[in-house]
């Protein structure tokens, strides 16, 4: 069994690719079921304000977004069960930046199918309407500031049909997978965003034109979401506290922008969700930084973040 403690809700589509990670990799793990709006207090005292979905924790450390909790769970499972990587050397560019623009273009289509009249009423049948209303309100807040402009149904429309003819197009050419034989995470980025539409019965109807892409779809769905038991809040918070502490922060350390080990500092998303996380910074690599930051709850707790899609800036 693995430390790993996976905090999401069921509802959340890049919780979703994260299970179905765990899951390909065969992975016992725990969950914590955190709330679906704001606010979210056990999950903040451990993040620092960071409050979007998933996180991954592993004793003391906090693991944001799936860009980099994807290479966490990868590189554990690479090490202890010699699975197939999901970070192709031979398609190192092709997986990660498809990997990017599923996580950002093709999620922002999705959320906008969704979330359209059509999409909205058959949310409408399931959750309360005051649930829907704050619903809305709450990712209308995460949203305020967006440095990507707001999609338009009409573009949806558009666009997805040419994306999803093109995936049916090399699934046929070169699957079962995107880019082969075997899953990368291109396949688990792209896939989120399309199990997203198609749990929503209003707008599935846009994915059916594609045999080749169903058929992918349900091996994916498939894959299961590993073996998970479910603690509390409470009981990752006391986790975090015995933990243990950084080592060899300082080798390979990278100092950017001036930036240096132990400097203060700010990190927050550079899309949406401007939530700052404040603390020391004790690690800096190629794609990864760390913060330490102190909890009246959790205690030390060192915070990650992917240096793509962050912004990381002195505090001082």
């Amino acid at each position: 069994m693995s430390n790993f403690i996976l905090h999401h809700y069921q509802a959340s589509p890049f919780a979703e690719k994260i299970r179905t990670i765990l899951g390909f990799k065969g992975l016992s793990y725990r969950e914590v079921t955190i709330p679906i709006i704001m606010p979210k207090p056990d999950l903040t005292a451990l993040t620092g304000g960071y409050r979007k979905t998933p996180v991954l924790q592993q004793g003391r450390h906090v693991y944001c977004d799936t860009r980099l909790i994807a290479r966490v769970i990868d590189e554990h499972a690479n090490e202890h069960t010699n699975e197939h990587t999901l970070f192709p050397q031979d398609q190192a560019a092709t997986a990660n930046i498809l990997a990017q623009w599923a996580d950002q273009h093709l999620f922002g289509l999705a959320v906008a199918l969704v979330f359209s009249p059509l999409g909205i009423t058959e949310l409408a049948k399931k959750v309360p309407p005051a649930m829907l209303e704050a619903l809305v309100k709450d990712r209308a807040d995460l949203r305020r500031g967006a440095t990507a402009p707001k999609i338009s149904l009409e573009t949806v429309l558009s666009q997805l049909p040419i994306y999803l003819q093109q995936f049916e197009q090399q699934l046929l050419d070169s699957g079962p997978y995107l880019l082969g034989q075997q899953p990368s995470i291109a396949d688990f980025s792209v896939y989120h965003c399309l199990w997203f539409i198609n749990n929503n019965p209003a707008v599935r109807a846009y994915l059916q034109p594609y045999p080749a892409l169903q058929k992918w779809l349900v091996m994916m769905i498939n894959i299961g979401h590993g073996t998970v038991s479910n603690i509390s809040g409470q009981d990752a918070i006391d986790e975090a506290k015995l933990g243990e502490p950084i080592s060899n922060s300082e080798l390979n350390f990278l100092e950017y922008d001036g930036l240096k080990h132990g400097s203060q500092v700010s990190v927050q998303p550079s899309d949406y969700g401007f939530d700052p996380v404040m603390g020391e910074l004790v690690l800096s690599l190629l794609d990864e930084v760390a913060i330490k930051r102190k909890d009246e709850r959790a205690g030390e707790v060192y915070v990650h973040f992917p240096r793509i899609g962050y912004q990381i800036k002195s505090a001082l």
